[in-house]
């Protein structure tokens, strides 16, 4: 799975995010020459002129919306405890120290860099191995609430 066009994958799922400069489904033919299998697509924007026939997407009200809630619903379906990190300073150290330690007995995955706001942790989630039984999440924060919606998808 990739949010960005520009990276290589192997029969991966693209989902475009828009942004305030930017839309992700722009970038579309891009992804899918390096090597999208499948994209998520907001319902209301229109199709690329030179979409390969038969190209799956899957037609969604919001993207972002979307790739949270199947990043929920992967979550509940592995069922490994989450541990989850925030605070004003210190956070990637401490969850890298976490993980250390919970690794000597648990299969373990964790945020990878500091992918720790509302795009971040669902892409984390969705990259962690079905069989991980400790999920170390780091949790940022920018505006007052976020850390609330951000760990939904870990409860």
């Amino acid at each position: 799975m990739t949010i960005d066009s520009r990276k290589k994958t192997v029969d991966g799922l693209f989902v475009p995010i828009a942004g305030d400069r930017f839309n992700g489904h722009d970038f579309l033919l891009q992804a899918i020459e390096n090597g999208a299998k499948a994209a998520m697509w907001r319902e209301s924007m229109p199709l690329p002129d030179k979409l390969p026939s038969g190209f799956p997407l899957f037609l969604v009200k919001d993207t972002l919306e979307a790739l949270q809630s199947l990043a929920k619903s992967y979550l509940r379906e592995c069922g490994p405890k989450v541990v989850a990190v925030t605070g004003s300073n210190g956070k990637t150290t401490t969850k890298d120290m976490i993980e250390s330690v919970l690794s000597t007995v648990y299969k373990t995955y964790k945020t990878q860099g500091n992918l720790n706001n509302h795009i971040g942790l669902p892409l984390t989630i969705l990259a962690m191995p079905e069989d991980t039984e400790v999920l170390i999440l780091e949790m940022g924060m920018n505006h007052f609430g976020e850390l609330t919606f951000l760990s939904q998808p870990a409860l």
